[in-house]
């Protein structure tokens, strides 16, 4: 088994004609490939008015304009500056859900805007549950049904920068949490005493591959890369947003626009082709410089909640009469291995250490869910059989721990970690992922 998730599920043909190229043709593939993925030269006006396009998506609304708002009495609108948070999630994602929409609750945003497909035809349980989570702060949540979600970029699926009306927009993922500096009360003290245009928070990875969740504060942490934003609505472009390389991570701004930028914004890096080609490529992006030292803190990703989370994200997709069982990935390995060895790297990384605090927990586990959805993720037929096929899942995986364990502990990592992406393959030997490939 342990030789078998080594095994990349890329053709080896393709992975050794990609090595065998000069870097500078791979460069030009790599740009080719952008353009071909549509990369789209934003409309840029003043003052845009999104509802004057004739090609602008309006979002489907669940039951109306807006689907839940929690604490109803007290959902207006305060005065600027307002903050509105937009968010993938999936019933994957429930379990650990009311923690994240809780935290951000105290932040101090204004309301959430939860993006899935056929929310009303498919997601019926997953609003049900939503609509019971208590929040803390009179914090509005809608439910958008939108088409043709960008997953890799969603800030480009359409209609959704114009169906938020708040001055501040934060692109976060379910298992992001932003920790703000011991100094700063909430999102809206931090725009009134460091006011900026965009605030970067970098990646700091949280990660528990025990079988169930046993994190709690203070959790120990490594600093990751890259991270996540939060930026002033009226920077990005609309009703457009352009192609970005390494999208998610990519702040889009307005052609021309000069913003005022705090945070740790370097996800780009210095990639050295080589002493025979002497090039040295930007590449991934380029550095937005911070205008002042201040940090508005860091994005604590809880890559992993527990071995249980790395299942229900491998199965989320993976439903119904259909689904395919935990079992068949052990005999025939396709995308899994490539999150158990991310998984596997991750829990063994002891370069710089952090220590996560906000002064509170920042994770609550819905234990009972949690069990009840892993099993049926399992997707063998019977309860002892799903309990069987997710002991062999995590026996497998710690076989593969120890394997890299063994390499990791001579010190061996990731020739350009944490300044890198994780799991992206290049081919370039470039990332995280590319590197445990490259030791198969």
């Amino acid at each position: 088994v342990t030789q078998g998730l080594t095994e990349s599920p890329y053709p080896a043909r393709y992975r050794n004609m990609a090595k065998s190229l000069p870097p500078c043709v791979l460069v030009l593939g790599l740009l080719l490939v952008t353009a071909v993925r549509g990369f789209q030269l934003p409309k840029f006006e003043d003052d845009i008015s999104v509802e004057a396009h004739e090609d602008h998506v309006v979002p489907r609304r669940h039951s109306g304009e807006i689907v839940a708002v929690v604490n109803a009495g007290h959902s207006e609108t305060p005065a600027p500056p307002s903050f509105g948070l937009f968010v993938r999630v999936t019933e994957a994602d429930l379990p650990y859900f009311g923690s994240f929409l809780k935290h951000y609750a105290l932040l101090g945003v204004n309301k959430f805007y939860l993006m899935n497909q056929r929310f009303e035809e498919d997601h019926a349980e997953l609003v049900a549950y939503v609509k019971n989570i208590t929040l803390p702060t009179p914090a509005a949540i809608e439910f958008l049904s939108l088409d043709d979600i960008m997953h890799d970029d969603p800030v480009r699926t359409p209609g959704l920068v114009a169906a938020i009306g708040e001055d501040y927009i934060i692109n976060v993922d379910a298992d992001e949490y932003w920790v703000l500096p011991e100094n700063v009360t909430d999102l809206n003290a931090l725009v009134q005493d460091h006011p900026a245009d965009i605030y970067y928070m970098r990646w700091v990875m949280v990660v528990s591959d025990k079988l169930e969740s046993e994190l709690s504060s203070p959790y120990p942490a490594n600093v990751g890369f890259p991270g996540k934003w939060m930026a002033r609505r009226s920077i990005i472009p609309q009703p457009n947003v352009p192609f970005r390389m390494f999208g998610h991570h990519v702040v889009p701004t307005k052609m021309g626009a000069e913003p005022l930028t705090l945070g740790d914004y370097k996800y780009g890096m210095n990639w050295t082709v080589g002493e025979k080609y002497n090039m040295s490529i930007q590449i991934f992006g380029k550095a937005l410089p911070s205008y002042d030292s201040f940090s508005p803190g860091y994005m604590a990703h809880f890559w992993c909640r527990s071995f249980y989370d790395v299942i229900l994200k491998t199965q989320r997709f993976n439903k119904g009469e259909t689904c395919r069982s935990l079992s068949s990935y052990l005999k025939n390995l396709t995308e899994v291995p490539e999150r158990l060895r991310t998984l596997a790297f991750l829990s063994l990384n002891t370069r710089d250490p952090m220590t996560v605090d906000a002064g509170r927990e920042l994770m609550q586990v819905d234990t009972e869910l949690e069990q009840k959805l892993v099993l049926e993720a399992a997707c063998e037929g019977n309860r002892e059989a799903d309990v069987d096929s997710i002991k062999s899942f995590h026996t497998s995986y710690l076989q593969y721990k120890e394997h890299l364990g063994g390499i990791m502990a001579t010190g061996v990592y990731p020739e350009h970690w944490p300044e890198t992406a994780l799991s992206v393959e290049s081919n370039l030997g470039l990332t995280v992922t590319d590197w445990l490939y490259s030791l198969d």
